[in-house]
């Protein structure tokens, strides 16, 4: 018996020590791979564009003493390692392969509000301002050249997203058509404006405090029945004390709080609420601008979002409610004609007007658009199909999608990707950019669409036009001898390519790009004078017309 005893624990002493060796050598191959990937991951460099995340990735950043001082550079390299350690591609697809096994996508004609949106670097992420680099196939350039993708502003993954209420019954917003909600804000200054940095989206902006949008029991309040939010009232009758960028006093903003950084989830398409905010004062610089200049034909565009025609009554009315838009600034902009887009866009709700994961209107959008102008200016549109050759990119998956590609819902995006349709004139044109916005330092491209998508990246609604460059020039072969300015923010740029059959001259301008501080000093009055140019186009989202930026910067390039 006592030999059984001992031989049995000297069984167990073998075992456990046969278990510690395997422990040993499993703890120690787990350290050896943990510090190969760490001293690998030190001399990586950036991967550039993340195909799985729809964004750029962060650069390394540049040593320097006071940086390291600071803590900034070990920030920096920390966010850089975050998004270029090996295999980092690899980890991403698990990740999503196993939210989508976890997610059972049973409710798409369910509604869902999700909360804390980073809107910030979505936008500046977001290719809102123009490629200039990508002339010859190279890399997009520095945003303070014009370009757009400095990756140290990529959008970051939405982790903190939050579902703001749960999921509510969509309604009317169902699953008919396809689109995807606006989102271009501006930066509350001009310094911001020039770099690219842009404000969180419906919050503060000009040290205002955002008042809450809604009154209790949904009903509007008279400011709100005005396109204004709740409480702007008094705000026009103060100002912050700061100074817009002509000198005027800079009106204290206020903003809808019910869904401050919020998107709306509804089916397989991602969506941005909004309403008819701060439109007076914009209504209000046209009018100048026509006192000013009587002999110019001036009309003004405000493009929508997919909100107004595909989102639940809960976001499409009430404070919510966008075609409200147009009749604000007519009542305030004397001597400009205001088209009227939004009935013509409902007309064709159950078509693709609306991309579903990106911001934006889509080209067949902007061509309703565009027809509606031409009939208040008495020009004949160019037909879709006789007049232009048509291109298309897909699969296409836009800058919203890279909001949310961390939460289960962006399955039902990327199991069902969209496409990019485009439209190139067939009529001869020539598009000439300038760098700088100084008329100095031109070069030509060959095509108003810049179908270098690769180079674009996630935004590739960036080739209309190609992006919101500061200024651009565009000859036509139209022999009329009529000359249009279109001075306008992202929503514009699907809009330009078809303006090339009416016009032999076009400018285009994006005003955000001048005038602010540390930004180009620019007078569009000299412009329109030394070119003759007959008509100007005002074409703005709905919340880009509410921003202050783009007021001051109206201003100072319009009424200097």
């Amino acid at each position: 018996m006592t030999g059984e005893m001992e031989k049995k624990d000297k069984e167990k002493q073998d075992k456990g020590k046969a278990m510690k060796k395997t422990q040993y050598a499993v703890i120690c191959t787990f350290v050896a791979m943990m510090a190969f990937l760490i001293v690998c991951s030190l001399f990586v460099d950036s991967d550039g564009f993340s195909p799985f995340e729809n964004r750029y990735l962060s650069k390394k950043p540049v040593l320097t003493a006071a940086d390291v001082f600071s803590g900034k550079y070990m920030d920096g390299y920390e966010t850089f390692l975050l998004d270029n350690f090996l295999l980092r591609d690899l980890s991403v697809m698990g990740f999503q392969a196993y939210a989508n096994l976890l997610y059972l996508d049973l409710f798409t004609s369910s509604e869902m509000v999700l909360a804390n949106v980073d809107v910030d670097d979505f936008v500046r992420a977001g290719g809102q301002e123009g490629v200039m680099g990508t002339v010859d196939g190279g890399g997009p350039s520095d945003p303070g050249n014009g370009g757009a993708f400095d990756s140290g502003g990529a959008a970051p993954g939405p982790g903190g997203l939050q579902p703001a209420d749960g999921n509510t019954d969509a309604g009317g917003g169902g699953t008919a058509g396809t689109s995807a909600g606006g989102a271009q804000q501006w930066s509350g200054n001009g310094q911001g404006a020039c770099e690219g940095g842009l404000p969180a989206y419906g919050g503060e902006a000009e040290g205002g405090q955002a008042a809450q949008a809604g009154t209790p029991g949904g009903q509007e309040s008279a400011a709100q029945q005005e396109g204004q939010p709740a409480g702007q009232g008094q705000a026009d009758r103060q100002n912050d004390g700061s100074g817009s960028a002509d000198g005027t006093p800079a009106i204290r903003e206020q903003a809808d709080e019910q869904l401050t950084n919020s998107l709306i989830i509804a089916g397989d398409r991602v969506m941005m609420p909004t309403g008819a905010y701060n439109l007076k004062a914009f209504g209000g610089i046209l009018s100048e601008f026509a006192d000013i200049m009587p002999h110019l034909n001036l009309y003004s565009i405000t493009g929508p979002t997919s909100a107004a025609f595909y989102a639940s009554k809960k976001y499409s009315t009430g404070s919510y409610d966008q075609s409200k838009a147009e009749s604000i600034i007519a009542q305030h902009a004397d001597g400009v004609t205001v088209v009227k887009v939004f009935d013509r866009l409902m007309e064709h709700r159950d078509e693709h007007i609306y991309f579903r994961s990106d911001v934006h209107w889509t080209a067949l959008g902007a061509y309703y658009a565009y027809t509606a102008f031409c009939e208040v200016s008495g020009q004949e549109a160019a037909d879709l199909d006789e007049d232009f050759t048509k291109g298309t990119y897909e699969p296409f998956l836009g800058g919203l999608y890279a909001q949310i590609y961390k939460m289960p819902q962006a399955s039902r995006l990327k199991n069902n990707p969209e496409k990019l349709d485009y439209y190139i004139p067939k009529i001869g044109h020539q598009l000439t950019l300038y760098k700088m916005g100084n008329l100095k330092e031109p070069y030509k491209v060959d095509s108003i669409i810049n179908t270098n998508f690769k180079s674009l990246g996630a935004y590739k609604y960036s080739c209309f036009a190609w992006g919101d460059q500061r200024i651009e020039r565009i000859d036509t072969d139209n022999p009329n001898g009529r000359k249009l300015l279109v001075i306008k923010d992202s929503y514009g740029s699907a809009l330009v390519p078809f303006l090339v059959h009416n016009y032999s001259l076009i400018y285009v301008i994006d005003p955000k790009g001048f005038n602010n501080e540390g930004c180009l000093e620019f007078d569009a009055k000299k412009l329109i004078n030394e070119e003759g140019i007959d008509d100007v186009l005002f074409c703005f989202s709905i919340y880009g017309s509410g921003r202050q930026i783009i007021r001051d910067s109206l201003r100072s390039l319009l009424l200097r």
